[in-house]
């Protein structure tokens, strides 16, 4: 039985245990020697796969969106014609190839597909997503607003991804590639062996000049 609203069309895996064998089964794949360290929350494992020795520490929080349609019903009647049950639908699927290592807090949103190839290592607190949400409507609040349909991201075997990092809809990112700390990483595809940073810290005036 359900016990939340988006349970009602979908499978929410969440838990502050390790992992049962029945859950594990759950999963489209669930690799040898991987593990998954609690708590966590992964929206749709069935659609989620996850390659052998592929270690996700503590903190995921993933979803594969399948069926949103029940935001449908919170929208005043007023606009209810301006989305129908369909756009709210999705086929997502979030593939972690084998020996990828995945930090702490980990934040992955997904309407169509995200891929980590082999030997990927995530920091801390990274961000990657296929999509956003929808704000085309000028009167519905955003929440309630479908999320726009997704460009798939691919991470590239080898690459490190830095803390706090973001990866948006539609980046490629080839093999071994290195991604700085606080990263935004907009659509496109970025070649094998880049180095990704932000700009560096600058000074912008001292306080004090006159005290060492």
């Amino acid at each position: 039985m359900a016990t939340t609203v988006i349970e009602k069309q979908n499978t929410l895996l969440e838990t502050d245990k390790p992992l049962t064998r029945e859950q594990k089964d759950l999963f489209a794949y669930f690799g040898v020697n991987a593990k998954i360290v609690p708590p966590l929350r992964i929206l749709n494992p069935q659609n989620v796969f996850i390659g052998d020795y592929t270690a996700i520490r503590e903190g995921c929080h993933w979803n594969a969106f399948r069926d949103l349609s029940f935001l449908r019903d919170y929208i005043s009647p007023e606009f209810i014609s301006a989305f129908s049950a369909d756009d709210y639908m999705y086929n997502a699927h979030i593939t972690v190839e084998r020996e990828c290592q995945i930090g702490r807090f980990s934040f992955m949103s997904c309407t169509n597909e995200i891929r980590l190839e082999r030997n990927v290592l995530l920091s801390e607190r990274v961000f990657v997503g296929d999509n956003n949400h929808g704000f085309s409507h000028p009167d519905i609040p955003i929440m309630q607003q479908p999320n726009k349909r997704g460009i798939p991201v691919q991470i590239g075997r080898g690459t490190w991804i830095g803390v706090g990092a973001a990866i948006l809809a539609g980046v490629r990112l080839g093999q071994n590639t290195v991604v700085g700390a606080n990263s935004v990483v907009h659509g496109g595809s970025y070649p094998a062996h880049a180095v990704i940073a932000p700009p560096a810290a600058v000074v912008t005036f001292q306080r004090h000049p006159d005290v060492e």
